[in-house]
């Protein structure tokens, strides 16, 4: 079986306070890196998930991520705790338990507690 990685390229406005965001209030692990020439911040996610931060636009840069959970409301609670300001509630999808936020720079992101509700 193969698991695929996902990399996500995201523009931010000041490098630094970027890296303090990801790092205090997402608890993700961050290091610096240079993508292109440039200087940036690679966020690991998980073993799967990486995040690239440049203030410079990418020609894969994205500003929507999703980001999947094993526990959607206990991931809502400690990021909460820690200063994340989400845009709506956990809620109920058709692909699992969802919410939403933005980083301070306007990038979005879910977090998707993927479930099946169609018992067998």
């Amino acid at each position: 079986m193969s698991q695929s990685a996902k990399f996500f390229y995201v523009q931010v406005k000041q490098l630094n306070d970027a890296d303090a965001f990801y790092t205090n209030c997402l608890g993700m692990l961050t290091e610096s890196t240079i993508i292109s020439k440039e200087k940036a911040i690679l966020v690991k996610v998980d073993g799967k998930t990486n995040i690239f931060l440049s203030e410079h636009k990418h020609q894969n840069q994205t500003n929507k991520i999703v980001l999947t959970s094993d526990d959607c409301l206990e991931d809502y609670c400690r990021l909460r705790s820690r200063g994340v300001v989400f845009k709506n509630r956990p809620a109920y999808l058709g692909e699992g338990l969802s919410i939403e936020f933005s980083d301070p720079y306007g990038n979005d992101f879910i977090i998707l507690e993927q479930r099946n509700y169609n018992e067998d």
